[in-house]
């Protein structure tokens, strides 16, 4: 692996304990404060930090973003161009300037990234295109977010990525679908695509564990992940096969185990559409909702009991991100909407001025 032994150990020397945010930044926020891509009715794309209420800070984006991650002392956040962009922005809660940073030549992001426990590395999701590998990119977030090493997915197309909770050990959403920048959304590998789910040892870049779904759901591309209570590991998936077959969609594993994947009962399960777009855990782990945008639902699964709790109706309903009370959830919507939802059915919505992309997170 090429990458500095240094910096990494003593990344994870640190401690894996989520910070407070500063009580001067504390002090500027609604109780909940959210963050997220989106675009408005000019066609401007944009990453907010914002309440229900507006937003607390902007940034313009020069293209579509995708998802966000937050650094763990809650200084800030960082938002990441979509596929086949090359550009992240980290923008300080504060006022301070946002700092951007790109792929290096013949690479794009897929859109998402991870920080290590203590913050100062940023893990980004990237296709290293000529070769048809995926690559797991490292940057020194307190030095401009320079890149300073990699590491192979170790399966093709990584999308999303997580940390357990020893702070070493990633999770990657290996697709599978084998895409080119040349050929904009075409996908060039679906009669024999392999999705996996890969566990790795971001010390030394190498697997840990490899789970692939049954040979008959190899077109079942592993998309989005949520970690929940345990290091259960949730993922939603994207179905590439005939549109009929309808297979399930939403997955729970564990370190050591074998995937499951749970279906919703029927008109439920054909009403994702073989789509799940979103997937987050509750606060307090227990509960994960996943999003199915062409469906327009939002699912509610219970971890412990990998089983369907019931599903929100939310036209092409995307992002998702906890709340502060357990089992409910922010709802973000392409068509404007900003909801909070739980599995019990409640909801409440509001209209926006803004289209909001697939990902939302918790800030504070």
């Amino acid at each position: 692996m090429s990458l500095d032994r240094r910096t990494l150990l003593i990344s994870l020397a640190s401690s894996a304990a989520m910070l407070a945010l500063p009580e001067s930044a504390s002090a500027a926020f609604e109780p909940e404060c959210f963050a997220a891509a989106r675009k408005d009715d000019r066609g401007n794309f944009s990453a907010a930090l914002f309440t229900l209420k507006g937003d607390v800070r902007a940034v313009e984006l020069p293209q579509r973003g995708h998802d966000i991650t937050l650094r763990p002392d809650g200084g800030e956040w960082v938002a990441f161009a979509r596929r086949p962009g090359r550009f992240g922005v980290a923008i300080p809660v504060g006022g301070r300037p946002p700092v951007w940073f790109a792929s290096k030549p013949g690479r794009h992001f897929f859109g998402h990234g991870a920080f290590s426990a203590d913050g100062r590395l940023l893990y980004t999701t990237e296709n290293d295109y000529e070769r048809a590998q995926g690559m797991i990119g490292v940057r020194d977030a307190g030095a401009g977010y320079k890149q300073i090493g990699e590491f192979p997915a170790h399966g093709m197309e990584p999308h999303d990525i997580a940390l357990l909770a020893d702070g070493r050990t990633m999770v990657i959403a290996n697709g599978g679908i084998r895409t080119h920048p040349d050929r904009g959304d075409d996908e060039l590998n679906l009669p024999y695509m392999q999705p996996s789910l890969a566990y790795v040892d971001v010390t030394t870049g190498d697997l840990l564990e490899e789970q692939r779904l049954a040979p008959a759901l190899h077109q079942l591309s592993i998309r989005h992940l949520a970690i929940a209570a345990g290091d259960n590991v949730v993922f939603g998936c994207q179905y590439r096969g005939p549109e009929e077959d309808a297979p399930a969609l939403v997955g729970f594993h564990r370190l050591g185990e074998r995937p499951v994947i749970v279906e919703a009962p029927d008109e439920t399960q054909i009403g994702l559409r073989n789509y799940i777009g979103s997937v987050a855990a509750d606060r307090g782990g227990a509960i994960v909702a996943a999003s199915a945008p062409k469906g327009g639902l939002v699912t509610y699964w219970d971890v412990a009991g990998r089983r369907y709790l019931g599903a929100s109706g939310l036209n092409d309903g995307c992002g998702l991100a906890p709340t502060h009370r357990s089992a409910r959830f922010l709802l973000t919507s392409g068509e404007g909407w900003l909801a909070t939802a739980d599995a019990a059915g409640g909801m409440s919505r509001q209209p926006s001025d803004f289209q909001w992309d697939n990902h939302a997170i918790l800030v504070r």
